[in-house]
């Protein structure tokens, strides 16, 4: 089996059972509303905020963004517990890159040195993790897998007047949709749970292992690599 059709198989594992858990979520909540989470099962929120790069690329800075998704957490035994998630906005990328062209000669001399530009990559990713628990404190990890919603490289120029002008185009036939890695993560319990989960600070690392460039004639394999810090708080409890 190639690494294509492996990668492929854990995506699907991955988001067979994440949707399992969600249906399950979804099913339980409308029969026993706020009895759907217990001392084994709770659900939750996720909040925060990402910092993205490519590795393997040698021009760029890091870019920042918004995350957002759901969370469950399965207790497996008192210490350890099962946790998938659904991010549906997770942002990879870089800043400071070098521009092309608009595709309109008229243009490109005001974006031959932009004031600001990016390279903008939007993920779904389902992460599932093991986490340990120690009293307030937790270490987790696990695997996950991303679909490309969207690719952009964005331009933004200063004309003299002191006015803006921009310029974005659509690059994502130039990456690959799927992407999957490694997870590690460390998080501290703020508030004190009540049947499930309480308010909790998470700083996460997510290190791609797919090429998620289509080019052949890149020099080496541009994996995605990210930090995320987040609340997760409990929506049903």
């Amino acid at each position: 089996m190639n690494k294509a059709a492996r990668a492929l198989g854990l995506g699907l594992a991955l988001l067979g059972a994440s949707a399992g858990v969600w249906a399950q979520s979804s099913l339980v909540s409308q029969i026993a509303g706020d009895k759907a989470a217990t001392d084994r099962l709770s659900f939750g929120l996720k909040l925060g905020l990402s910092c993205g790069l490519l590795s393997g690329v040698e021009t760029g800075d890091r870019i920042g963004g918004f995350n957002f998704g759901l969370g469950a957490t399965v207790r497996l035994s008192d210490r350890l517990a099962l946790a998938p998630e659904i991010t549906f906005f997770s942002r990879r990328g870089l800043t400071d890159i070098p521009f092309v062209t608009t595709g309109d000669p008229a243009l490109d001399p005001y974006f031959a040195e932009p004031e600001k530009s990016a390279l903008v990559l939007d993920y779904l990713e389902v992460p599932v993790l093991a986490v340990y628990r120690l009293g307030r404190f937790r270490v987790g990890a696990g695997a996950f897998v991303g679909s490309l919603s969207s690719a952009s490289e964005r331009f933004l120029a200063e004309l003299e007047t002191g006015a803006e002008i921009k310029h974005s185009r659509d690059v994502a036939a130039s990456y690959r949709k799927l992407n999957y890695g490694l997870v590690v993560e460390g998080a501290w319990i703020i508030t004190k749970p009540r049947r499930g989960e309480g308010l909790v600070f998470h700083v996460r690392y997510m290190g791609g292992l797919a090429d998620v460039v289509k080019d052949p004639a890149a020099a080496g394999p541009v994996r995605t690599t990210g930090l995320q810090i987040f609340l997760t708080f409990p929506f049903i409890r």
